[in-house]
């Protein structure tokens, strides 16, 4: 199936970039799926359909380490599919151009819903570490500041890419006290810290997968006892995923070090995700409520039951 070359740039966008969240390319999956929509020229339905799972066949694979981007896509071309019979050709590309902007929404609305919840677990005076570039964290934090008193947040500058300081920006923008520290120097800050934020690109039966370095704070949050709480939607968990298959998106030696200073011989690794085991998140908070690890291991059970 031939993607259209303005399709194809925007697929590649995606696949590229290393700025932005799993939701944010969420919503730019479903402004793929829309504009391959609103460019189809199919004139009957089950070309237009097999045009769209070919888009869709495309996005699945181009993060495999985010879930949203294929829950978006598998989502809205099967409330697509479930319209057939119902609608004609011109009629089912209106319909998937107006869900999609719809999704993009209901994925802002989830944002608002999961800073809500997150106020309960912060208190006046209290000190948060965050790690890397999360939107649903910084908005988290937004709303926690403009509630709670005293509040500062220790931000990791979060591996090569530094995707931390965008977040320190971002909170210092908004008039929040913000500490931006390297990633060696977190264990040294986590005794003054009273709440662990992450964000998540998926959430698993047995752990999570998010930027790497989250790993090691997590574990450093247990040996000092502070409370580890992962932020996102439901469309970042997956059913189907384990540790196991987690694609941790090695990135090039270029990222993490200067090649001509390195010695022949020397190997370079340089995953840009890691996999925090379930053991050692506190809770998880979506636009539902705030979730223990035995919650989510009962609703991804019963997403996969609803999948077979």
């Amino acid at each position: 199936m031939p993607i259209y070359e303005e399709i194809a740039r925007l697929v590649d966008e995606i696949q590229d970039d290393r700025s932005h969240g799993a939701i944010e390319l969420a919503r730019r999956t479903l402004v793929v799926l829309k504009a391959a929509a609103e460019h189809s020229q199919a004139d009957d339905i089950d070309r237009f359909l097999h045009e769209q799972r070919g888009v869709v066949q495309v996005l699945t694979l181009t993060r495999p380490s985010m879930a949203p981007i294929r829950n978006v896509a598998n989502l809205l071309i099967k409330i697509v599919s479930d319209r057939v019979g119902e609608l004609d050709v011109r009629a089912l590309r209106d319909f998937m151009v107006s869900k999609a902007d719809e999704m993009v929404a209901d994925t802002r609305q989830a944002v608002v819903r999961i800073a809500r919840n997150t106020l309960g677990l912060v208190a006046d005076g209290a000190t948060i570490m965050t790690h890397s570039y999360s939107s649903t964290v910084v908005a988290a934090l937004q709303e926690v500041s403009s509630e709670r008193r005293g509040i500062r947040v220790v931000v990791t500058r979060s591996g090569p890419g530094r995707t931390g300081e965008e977040t320190a920006r971002q909170l210092g923008g908004f008039g929040i006290p913000v500490i931006l520290i390297d990633d060696a120097a977190a264990a040294v800050h986590m005794p003054s810290v009273n709440i662990l934020m992450l964000g998540a690109d998926t959430v698993c039966v047995d752990g999570v997968v998010n930027s790497i370095g989250s790993y090691q704070l997590a574990v450093v949050s247990a040996a000092t006892r502070v409370p580890v709480y992962v932020l996102c939607d439901n469309l970042k968990f997956d059913p189907e995923m384990t540790c196991e298959d987690a694609d941790l998106e090695e990135g090039g030696p270029s990222e993490a070090f200067e090649p001509s200073g390195l010695l022949a011989g020397v190997a370079v690794s340089n995953p840009r995700f890691d996999f925090t085991p379930l053991e050692l998140v506190t809770g998880i908070v979506t636009e539902d409520g705030v979730l223990s690890t035995a919650d989510v291991i009962a609703h991804l059970k019963g997403m996969g039951d609803g999948l077979t």
